[in-house]
């Protein structure tokens, strides 16, 4: 299932997924996926860095590749691409952003189906109200994910927005955020390694949403990973569990100090 797209060929400089269908001396015929219909030419020259003896060493019937397009010609019918100007990056990053638009068009498709309303018609609206304030579908379904309350700032229609909330909260996994501070120890007590111990453990055992892990960094330093929704929970998350740690030690007669960087040696 895919939208119709507004641009009927690609644009020069676009990064699309096809899949070759069929291979011949001088190059490689591409069936474009996201334009139905379009199929490109991928010519021996644009296969790869290296010399190609064996084109089929490269590219197979049936296989999904990764191409950046070099020319069009709508009035000809002609589309050129490239595989060798496509690096390690750009594919996986290609390979997600398709990923992503297919589960997106998947929510919708059921959101379609829960609400009852003709698939097209749901599409359409939904790419128009999402696309107008975020960069894809996908961005938009998982911000909804994190806040359902985004749907009013959409204007969904009212019958479909707890459905779709719900639908996205079910369907997409949401996204996380690290942070990192450091905490300095001291402890001048018999027990001080005890104590410096305990410290720590009042970190990772903070009641908290967030994950937590205290690494050892270098004496009397500890690095703290804070794992988290969103920025503001996670800041929040290692400010109280150091807050914690640090009364504690203090209470002990030690002294303990918070660094949201890592400090320079003196």
């Amino acid at each position: 299932m895919t939208l119709p797209r507004k641009d009927v060929y690609p644009e020069v400089g676009e990064f699309i997924l096809g899949t070759v269908k069929e291979i011949f001396r001088q190059g490689a015929f591409i069936e474009l996926d996201e334009y139905p219909g379009k199929r490109g030419m991928l010519h021996l020259s644009e296969i790869s860095l290296k010399w190609v003896k064996n084109i089929r060493d490269y590219v197979k019937e049936g296989q999904k590749v990764v191409l950046l397009v070099l020319r069009t010609d709508p009035s000809r019918g002609h589309i050129d691409l490239s595989l060798r100007r496509v690096n390690d990056a750009q594919r996986k990053e290609k390979i997600q952003d398709v990923k992503q638009r297919q589960r997106s068009l998947k929510i919708l498709e059921l959101l379609a189906k829960e609400v009852g309303e003709p698939k097209d018609k749901l599409l359409a609206k939904m790419e128009e109200l999402i696309l107008a304030e975020h960069e894809s579908l996908y961005a938009g379904l998982e911000t909804i994910a994190v806040n359902p309350d985004h749907v009013k700032k959409l204007d969904v229609p009212v019958k479909w927005a707890k459905k779709l909330a719900e639908l996205s909260q079910k369907n997409i996994k949401q996204p996380f955020v690290e942070i990192t501070g450091y905490v300095s120890l001291k402890s001048y007590a018999p027990d001080g390694v005890e104590v410096v111990k305990d410290s720590l453990r009042r970190i990772t055992k903070h009641k908290t949403d967030a994950e937590i892990i205290v690494k050892y960094s270098s004496p009397p330093l500890y690095r703290v990973n804070v794992k988290s929704r969103d920025y503001k929970s996670a800041e929040k998350a290692l400010k109280s569990s150091v807050d914690d740690c640090i009364s504690h030690i203090e209470k002990k007669g030690g002294e303990g100090l918070f660094h949201r960087e890592l400090p320079k040696a003196s």
